[in-house]
């Protein structure tokens, strides 16, 4: 069971509050325990600079003689790929306000998407699974209690954003909240898609069959150690701005899978571009990011707002590599 395979909602509020949970949680120092994300030291920021290189997917969009950006995040990500490259820098200077689904900073959504489950957010689990995933929370050295409280589905999340640091991945470097440290740091303003009630929507909702399957997978691929393969594969598209591989995953998944990317992803797009829409018209440039799932084929974002009259273009990565420590970028 991949991230690609997670409702692509749920996986951004994860990761937020994943973020939140390592900060707090009393993780045990063996060795056996998944490496924990280090905060780099001013030589280690230099050295990103140095060797900066764009990542992900932009767009350019345009409408009524006002121009803003479109950019497909990932919400996991390397500590080498925390910087961004001199084309996404370029844009997030020109843009006024950063605009991401949910802003991870926000003390509200942090709470919001952190409450206890409640009940119609908690379908009983079989007593096996239960003990399959505590077995899974003592392998990643994270105490059980404080995962029981979550509803069921975070917690299979959690964990797999957990086993993904063994490969080198890490929630706490993923694509928003670098955009969020450098929106409040430069002083920028923020904005975001969907309310903090949607977010929490997207963590819990479905039906509860569709989320002891899900569950069931999630475990099953953190056992066989699948999980962290496809996470693997998924975030070196991503990086390379793959869009067809990231399709051609789509179109992979089963009938169960591809329903649930319907109504968790897709089935979002449409009030994502309206809000887009909508700021856009406040007169502001934006920098606006989001999963990039959301960049995907027809129902994509890109498509939708060439849909509301916007002109959309794909900027291409030139490849350059480093930054300019006092002024942002080399000419």
């Amino acid at each position: 069971m991949s991230i690609l395979k997670l409702p692509e909602g749920r996986v951004l509020a994860w990761t937020f509050s994943l973020a939140l949970l390592l900060a707090a949680a009393p993780v045990a120092a063996e060795p056996l325990c998944p490496p924990r994300a280090s905060v780099p030291t001013q030589a280690e920021i230099q050295q990103a600079m140095l060797t900066a290189r764009d990542r992900g997917a932009l767009w350019r969009f345009e409408k009524d003689g006002r121009r803003g950006y479109l950019y497909g995040t990932i919400h996991v990500g390397k500590p080498e790929w925390a910087m961004p490259g001199r084309t996404t820098v370029n844009a997030l200077i020109d843009a006024e306000t950063i605009v991401m689904e949910a802003d991870p900073l926000d003390p509200g959504f942090a709470a919001g998407v952190t409450a206890p489950a409640k009940p119609h957010e908690a379908p009983a689990l079989p007593a096996p699974l239960v003990v399959r995933l505590r077995q899974q929370a003592l392998r990643s050295c994270v105490p059980w209690e404080v995962l029981r409280s979550m509803p069921p589905m975070m917690i299979a999340a959690t964990l797999t954003l957990i086993d993904a640091a063994w490969a080198g991945f890490f929630a706490e470097y993923a694509s928003e909240m670098v955009l969020a440290g450098y929106a409040w740091s430069s002083g920028k303003s923020v904005a975001t898609l969907e309310s903090t009630a949607v977010q929490r929507a997207a963590i819990t909702g479905g039906p509860p069959g569709d989320q002891l399957a899900s569950i069931e997978a999630v475990v099953g691929g953190l056992e066989q150690g699948t999980a962290r393969t496809e996470l693997v594969t998924v975030a070196e598209a991503w990086a390379r701005g793959d869009l067809d591989d990231l399709g051609r995953a789509l179109v992979a998944l089963d009938a169960t899978e591809r329903a649930g990317v319907e109504r968790t992803v897709v089935g979002r797009n449409a009030g994502m571009a309206r809000r887009i829409a909508e700021l856009h018209d406040g007169g502001r440039r934006m920098f606006v990011a989001a999963g990039i799932l959301h960049m995907v084929g027809d129902g994509g974002l890109p498509k939708l707002l060439v849909g509301r009259g916007f002109t959309v273009e794909r900027i291409e990565f030139d490849g350059r590599v480093g930054l300019d420590a006092a002024h942002g970028v080399k000419e």
